[in-house]
């Protein structure tokens, strides 16, 4: 029963409110919704959490204004994704973590991931793709490493930390057995995931898709005549009935492929690099993981239907 309480709060963004005095709290800083997530719910009250990056902001080309790097000096502990995710703020973030004046803890959590589950892009040969959030059990050793820097810096408080974090990976690796039979409802003829950015291969590798994607990695630039032709040629090749925008990139692609390839853009997007807003769904980490299975299940399971097109 705990558990499933458990689960009910970090669906719905559950975080109390009721917290002891501010002072009394550590002071931590995330870049992305989905590191503040996992901090909030492992730190619980002996935290307060800040993330730089809302729902629907595309980290990939986020400038840190005067409030956050104002935040950012005073945090306590400061965690980020690394592995380039963070583009525009990599410098700015490693100068912080290199400071050894102040009493601060600068941690890439995506990191923790060995180097050997990671994938590369051929467009980024130099930076593996940062995007792990999207297999679980590789999320579970960032939510691992979270853990550990807050430990490091609260040891008063490391048993609750540790505690609230082996809850925490019981419900990801329930969600991950979840995730795998949603799957099955998808005929294997059907299951290519057509998207607008290459957030989406350690997704496809866990959970047994084939992804495309209309640009890389990162949302730097958009995607040229070349690409747009080679995608609405893999779509007619593979017949694929659907495909996907996200929140947090331009949709003037997908649009553009979609039409020139006779096929639909899912009604519903995919929630990529952020996280959802407020009553959303998808405003904690786990509701947006199970808000993107949901809805691609739905989609290419529903096409699967003749009279569905």
């Amino acid at each position: 029963m705990k558990r499933y309480c458990a689960l009910a709060l970090i669906l719905l963004g559950g975080c109390r409110t009721d917290f002891p005095d501010a002072s009394e709290r550590l002071r931590v800083v995330a870049t992305t919704g989905m590191i503040a997530d996992a901090a909030r719910i492992i730190g619980g009250d002996h935290v307060s959490v800040n993330a730089l990056m809302g729902p629907g902001v595309d980290p990939h080309l986020y400038v840190a204004s005067r409030r956050d790097q104002q935040r950012l000096r005073k945090a306590e502990l400061v965690l980020y994704h690394g592995h380039h995710l963070e583009g525009k703020m990599a410098d700015a973030l490693r100068r912080l973590r290199d400071d050894k004046r102040k009493q601060r803890l600068v941690v890439a959590v995506g990191e923790a991931v060995p180097i050997e589950e990671l994938s590369r892009n051929q467009a980024l040969a130099s930076y593996p793709d940062p995007h792990i959030w999207f297999d679980l059990t590789l999320w579970k050793r960032v939510v691992v490493s979270i853990t550990a820097a807050l430990e490091k810096r609260a040891p008063q408080h490391a048993a609750d930390f540790d505690a609230a974090k082996k809850d925490y990976v019981a419900l990801l690796l329930e969600t991950h057995a979840w995730a795998r039979e949603q799957v099955d409802r998808v005929p294997e003829a059907r299951r290519y995931l057509v998207t607008s950015h290459d957030a989406y291969s350690y997704f496809a590798r866990a959970y047994g898709f084939e992804a495309h994607s209309l640009q890389g990695i990162s949302t730097d630039s958009k995607p040229g005549l070349r690409t747009i032709h080679e995608s609405v040629a893999y779509i007619k090749e593979h017949d694929i009935p659907v495909i996907f925008a996200e929140t947090s990139v331009r949709n003037d692609a997908v649009v553009q492929v979609a039409r020139e390839a006779q096929c639909e853009v899912f009604e519903r997007k995919l929630y990529s690099d952020a996280l959802g807003m407020p009553g959303s769904g998808a405003e904690s980490f786990l509701g947006m993981f199970r808000h993107n299975m949901s809805t691609i299940v739905e989609a290419l399971s529903s096409s699967n239907d003749d009279s569905s097109l």
